[in-house]
């Protein structure tokens, strides 16, 4: 079933199906010469995904979401004879689907591709958008592309077999979501946040296709990434220099992130403080530690950040409830206001 469509440039366009299946690539691929990656682990759980399919596998890790992976993988797709006729299927979690976008824009200068998300965080963010991606040294993403998957399959099934912290990393962009969207997801979170725990698929179900909504609405009026889509990044300034310096899971290291803004926050007259001891309440409800600490290596890499502009960098602020607002701040005001 298609649950949104959801158009950029052109005639460009990309289907999000849930309710079906991760084996519908198939039929998606169907009578076209394709490839499907993967990482070993994923592999292993679901080997029927894998019969009779050109397939590649990856290994899993931030360390190898690199250049050399992806000289790697084009090597493999010369081998298959991939052309820009045939399609390239990510079949993993957001760091498969990263690479596997950045791997098809750059390939033969553009071939189609789709993505089975297997992780929360895949089908709510990473797979969601365009914006695919390799790590340069110890700086997160600054390599890239925006283009723009035919599909991506949303099968909620998978995150039985998910690990406890994949799990909590995508609940911390389910948050952020909740956050920075108008409408009731924050109070459905509070109220059922019990269900979400358990893997309920049920409020799973609806807790994806919310974000979904929320996030293709946002990437629909600003595919480039060149305003409004920039409040997405509510807690990831802070979070990336977290995630790498403190070697977190992505998600993990924005609800810190999302934690250290609303300090930042409310000492910058933004928000109210019983705005921040309601996030941090909800964040430690969901299981979250809600401590953080930041040192020199942590504004080493914020000063660093792909999104900054000379000596300012757009951070997102949070009014309140569904009203986040990114502000242009000079990267040294950050700087004091958190160290």
């Amino acid at each position: 079933m298609i649950v949104k469509t959801y158009k950029t440039t052109g005639d460009s366009s990309t289907d999000i199906l849930s309710g079906t299946g991760y084996n519908y690539f198939k039929t998606l691929a169907a009578g076209r010469n394709s490839v499907v990656i993967t990482d070993h682990n994923l592999f292993s759980l679901y080997p029927d995904a894998f019969e009779n399919q050109n397939y590649i596998l990856i290994n899993e890790g931030e360390e190898h979401k690199n250049m050399t992976t992806v000289e790697q993988i084009i090597e493999k797709l010369i081998e298959f004879k991939i052309d820009r006729k045939s399609l390239i299927v990510g079949f993993g979690g957001g760091l498969v689907c990263d690479i596997t976008g950045f791997v098809a824009n750059v390939y033969m200068r553009g071939t189609s591709f789709g993505f089975v998300a297997t992780t929360l965080l895949a089908q709510i963010d990473a797979a969601i958008g365009g914006k695919n991606g390799v790590n340069f040294g110890k700086f997160k993403n600054y390599v890239g592309t925006i283009a723009q998957p035919e599909f991506v399959i949303c099968d909620t099934s998978v995150f039985k077999t998910l690990d406890e912290e994949d799990f909590m990393s995508g609940l911390g962009e389910v948050i952020k979501y909740s956050l920075i969207s108008e409408g009731n997801l924050f109070d459905y979170l509070k109220a059922n946040l019990k269900y979400v725990l358990k893997r309920d698929t049920d409020v799973l179900n609806q807790v994806v296709r919310r974000c979904i909504e929320i996030k293709t609405e946002i990437v629909e009026q600003d595919p480039n990434d060149k305003g409004l889509r920039h409040i997405l990044n509510f807690g990831h300034s802070i979070g990336h220099s977290i995630e790498i310096i403190d070697g977190l899971p992505h998600g993990i290291a924005v609800m810190k992130g999302i934690l250290a803004s609303m300090d930042l926050s409310v000492k910058s007259g933004y928000s109210e403080p019983e705005l921040r001891t309601q996030i941090k309440e909800i964040a430690a409800m969901a299981g979250f530690n809600t401590e953080y600490s930041l040192d020199s290596r942590h504004f080493e890499l914020l000063a660093n950040d792909k999104k900054k502009n000379g000596e300012f960098i757009n951070f997102v602020f949070l009014l309140n409830i569904g009203e986040p607002l990114v502000v242009k701040v000079k990267i040294k005001d950050i700087v004091e206001g958190l160290g």
